[in-house]
Protein backbone atom coordinates (compact mmCIF):
# COMPACT_ATOMS: atom_id res chain seq x y z
CA UNK A 1 0.00 0.00 0.00
CA UNK A 2 1.52 3.33 -1.04
CA UNK A 3 1.46 6.56 0.96
CA UNK A 4 -1.66 8.18 -0.60
CA UNK A 5 -3.68 5.00 -0.02
CA UNK A 6 -2.45 4.81 3.57
CA UNK A 7 -3.41 8.45 4.11
CA UNK A 8 -6.87 7.81 2.60
CA UNK A 9 -7.35 4.89 4.99
CA UNK A 10 -6.24 6.97 7.97
CA UNK A 11 -8.60 9.80 7.05
CA UNK A 12 -11.46 7.35 6.53
CA UNK A 13 -10.86 5.80 9.96
CA UNK A 14 -10.61 9.20 11.67
CA UNK A 15 -13.66 10.71 9.97
CA UNK A 16 -15.73 7.61 10.74
CA UNK A 17 -14.82 7.75 14.42
CA UNK A 18 -15.25 11.50 14.69
CA UNK A 19 -18.70 11.42 13.11
CA UNK A 20 -19.75 8.52 15.31
CA UNK A 21 -18.39 9.93 18.58
CA UNK A 22 -18.23 13.70 18.30
CA UNK A 23 -20.82 14.93 15.81
CA UNK A 24 -23.85 15.12 18.05
CA UNK A 25 -26.96 15.58 15.98
CA UNK A 26 -30.12 13.53 16.50
CA UNK A 27 -31.01 13.85 12.81
CA UNK A 28 -27.79 12.19 11.70
CA UNK A 29 -28.77 8.72 10.50
CA UNK A 30 -26.77 5.54 10.76
CA UNK A 31 -23.83 6.57 8.60
CA UNK A 32 -20.97 4.55 7.13
CA UNK A 33 -17.93 6.13 5.49
CA UNK A 34 -17.31 3.82 2.54
CA UNK A 35 -14.23 5.44 0.98
CA UNK A 36 -11.94 8.45 0.91
CA UNK A 37 -10.27 9.58 -2.30
CA UNK A 38 -7.54 12.22 -2.26
CA UNK A 39 -6.82 14.51 -5.17
CA UNK A 40 -3.34 14.03 -6.69
CA UNK A 41 -2.01 17.08 -4.82
CA UNK A 42 -3.75 15.92 -1.60
CA UNK A 43 -5.53 19.26 -1.22
CA UNK A 44 -9.01 17.72 -1.43
CA UNK A 45 -10.54 14.62 0.10
CA UNK A 46 -13.79 13.23 -1.24
CA UNK A 47 -15.51 11.39 1.60
CA UNK A 48 -18.02 8.82 0.30
CA UNK A 49 -20.75 7.69 2.68
CA UNK A 50 -23.96 5.71 2.89
CA UNK A 51 -26.78 6.32 5.34
CA UNK A 52 -29.90 4.43 6.39
CA UNK A 53 -33.19 6.31 6.36
CA UNK A 54 -34.76 6.83 9.78
CA UNK A 55 -37.64 8.67 11.49
CA UNK A 56 -39.97 7.98 8.57
CA UNK A 57 -37.80 9.89 6.10
CA UNK A 58 -37.28 8.70 2.56
CA UNK A 59 -33.74 7.79 1.51
CA UNK A 60 -33.47 11.05 -0.45
CA UNK A 61 -34.58 13.13 2.55
CA UNK A 62 -32.15 11.34 4.85
CA UNK A 63 -29.27 11.87 2.41
CA UNK A 64 -30.10 15.59 2.15
CA UNK A 65 -30.33 15.92 5.95
CA UNK A 66 -27.08 14.02 6.45
CA UNK A 67 -25.24 16.06 3.81
CA UNK A 68 -26.40 19.26 5.48
CA UNK A 69 -25.16 18.08 8.89
CA UNK A 70 -21.82 16.89 7.48
CA UNK A 71 -21.26 20.13 5.58
CA UNK A 72 -21.96 22.14 8.75
CA UNK A 73 -19.46 19.93 10.62
CA UNK A 74 -16.79 20.15 7.91
CA UNK A 75 -14.60 22.72 9.69
CA UNK A 76 -14.79 20.90 13.01
CA UNK A 77 -13.92 17.57 11.38
CA UNK A 78 -11.02 19.05 9.44
CA UNK A 79 -9.60 20.63 12.60
CA UNK A 80 -9.88 17.32 14.47
CA UNK A 81 -8.19 15.44 11.60
CA UNK A 82 -5.38 18.03 11.61
CA UNK A 83 -4.85 17.45 15.34
CA UNK A 84 -4.48 13.70 14.85
CA UNK A 85 -2.46 13.47 11.62
CA UNK A 86 1.08 14.66 11.14
CA UNK A 87 0.77 16.06 7.64
CA UNK A 88 1.74 19.47 6.39
CA UNK A 89 -1.61 20.36 4.88
CA UNK A 90 -4.96 18.82 5.80
CA UNK A 91 -7.18 18.37 2.73
CA UNK A 92 -10.44 20.20 2.25
CA UNK A 93 -13.31 17.77 2.93
CA UNK A 94 -16.10 17.11 0.44
CA UNK A 95 -18.91 14.72 1.36
CA UNK A 96 -20.52 12.64 -1.39
CA UNK A 97 -23.33 10.12 -1.05
CA UNK A 98 -22.13 6.73 -2.28
CA UNK A 99 -24.70 5.49 -4.80
CA UNK A 100 -22.98 2.13 -5.31
CA UNK A 101 -24.94 0.41 -2.53
CA UNK A 102 -28.28 1.57 -3.98
CA UNK A 103 -27.20 0.61 -7.49
CA UNK A 104 -26.12 -2.81 -6.24
CA UNK A 105 -29.51 -3.28 -4.55
CA UNK A 106 -31.30 -2.35 -7.79
CA UNK A 107 -29.25 -4.85 -9.76
CA UNK A 108 -29.87 -7.54 -7.13
CA UNK A 109 -33.63 -6.95 -7.29
CA UNK A 110 -33.51 -7.20 -11.10
CA UNK A 111 -31.73 -10.55 -10.86
CA UNK A 112 -34.30 -11.73 -8.32
CA UNK A 113 -37.12 -10.65 -10.63
CA UNK A 114 -35.55 -12.42 -13.62
CA UNK A 115 -35.08 -15.60 -11.59
CA UNK A 116 -38.70 -15.46 -10.42
CA UNK A 117 -39.94 -15.05 -14.02
CA UNK A 118 -37.80 -17.98 -15.16
CA UNK A 119 -39.12 -20.24 -12.43
CA UNK A 120 -42.74 -19.32 -13.26
CA UNK A 121 -42.31 -20.07 -16.98
CA UNK A 122 -43.39 -23.53 -18.11
CA UNK A 123 -40.51 -25.65 -19.22
CA UNK A 124 -40.25 -26.73 -22.89
CA UNK A 125 -38.36 -29.96 -22.19
CA UNK A 126 -41.13 -32.41 -23.18
CA UNK A 127 -41.68 -31.05 -26.70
Amino acid sequence: MNRPERLEDQIQFLISNLIQREVRDPDLGFLTVTAVRLSPDKSQAKIYFTVLAMNGQSQEQQVATTLSILNKSKGFLRTRVAARLTIRRVPELYFIFDESINEGNKIESLFTEIEKERSERPSNEGE
